[in-house]
């Protein structure tokens, strides 16, 4: 049973996490919205290769750099 509490609270905070996040992000332009895509996917797939921070910053700031610079 406080396993399935763990979870719906994970989830809930989740849901929050992104409402506000688009709520923030509503004014963003175009080329600041690809840097953030960008930023996140980048961080992720750094966190993913290299397993620590290092890995996640320089993956988060490269995905950010091409980001920005798509069209």
């Amino acid at each position: 049973m406080k396993n399935i509490a763990t979870t719906t609270l994970k989830f809930a905070a989740a849901a929050a996490l992104i409402t506000s996040l688009a709520a923030a992000c509503s004014g963003l332009s175009r080329q600041q919205t690809h840097a953030a895509i960008g930023a996140g996917a980048g961080g992720a797939l750094g966190y993913v290769l290299t397993g620590g921070p290092v890995g996640t910053i320089a993956g988060a700031a490269a995905g950010g750099l091409i980001g920005a610079g798509t069209r």
